[in-house]
């Protein structure tokens, strides 16, 4: 992964994944300096909510391929 800042573009090199209190904290180093990302409950509600139409999507595309499948066996 690679992570755009100020000064330029630098590869992120993941070390860890922590639990802070109710967040989720993802260790690694950018440019030889420890840096976190942290993500907590309104993130990944956040998250969801933008992930849920290609989300629903995929699952009913998936359904459609495998009801296809099975009518053609």
């Amino acid at each position: 992964m690679r992570v755009g800042t100020p000064l330029g573009e630098y590869p992120f090199e993941f070390r860890r994944v922590e639990r802070r209190g109710d967040s989720i904290a993802i260790v690694g180093t950018v440019a030889g300096l420890e840096s976190s990302l942290v993500v907590d409950r309104r993130d990944l509600r956040r998250l969801l909510t933008y992930a849920a139409l290609p989300l629903g999507v995929a699952v009913l595309l998936a359904a459609y391929a495998a009801k296809d499948r099975r009518g053609r066996g």
